[in-house]
């Protein structure tokens, strides 16, 4: 049995494995701790699993709700999300220490089962509603500014370059991606509408 195999991909996956997060977990386990541990401040390194508990809790909650993600390399995936997570808690742990005695530091917040706070569940469900936005958003522009944010963003290409394909001077796809920045912004940090 492949290495894969044991971590859950499909033999022949081209897509990407859609794997098991228990198999994932004892498979790269071991280097995922050493790596959080690493990038965890010194005076935080005993809290390494705790940021493999929120990636794999994570994992686990998408898998029943099967959307779990299919990357094509499941050791440089699970890497970035503990490496997200490192940062994450260092930056919790930041703020719990900045006043033991300011009321506005939320310390005991309830708990769901898998053990993800009510905060942190809002905030995830927060960030999912602003990346619809920015789709929704991305979708609505004009084709030619549509383009443009395209070409600077996800190709890297300059203004210049942008310019000489659609017959435009730098300066004009500069202010035409500022535009479109802008649009794109309001329609992203627009306040989510709340149930009552």
């Amino acid at each position: 049995m492949s290495a894969g195999q044991e971590a859950g991909e499909a033999p022949g996956s081209t897509a990407g494995p859609a794997a098991d997060p228990g198999a994932l977990y004892l498979r790269y386990h071991g280097t995922l701790r050493r790596y959080a541990t690493a990038k965890l401040p010194a005076r935080l390194r005993s809290e390494a699993d705790t940021a493999l508990s929120i990636v794999f809790t994570r994992l686990v909650n998408c898998h029943k709700e099967n959307q779990m993600p299919r990357p094509g390399n499941w050791e440089a995936y699970l890497h970035g999300a503990v490496h997200n997570a490192c940062k994450d808690l260092a930056k919790a742990r930041q703020h719990e220490e900045v006043d033991d005695d300011d009321p506005r530091i939320h310390r005991d917040v309830p708990h769901d089962p898998t053990g993800d706070s009510v905060l942190e569940q809002d905030e995830h469900l927060e960030q999912a509603e602003r990346t619809d936005r920015a789709k929704t958003a991305l979708n609505a522009l004009d084709e030619r500014s549509r383009a443009i944010v395209i070409a600077k963003h996800a190709h890297r290409r300059t203004n210049k370059e942008i310019g000489e394909e659609l017959n435009l001077t730098g300066q004009r796809v500069s202010q035409l991606h500022k535009d479109a920045l802008k649009q794109l912004k309001e329609e992203v940090n627009r306040p989510r509408d709340r149930q009552p």
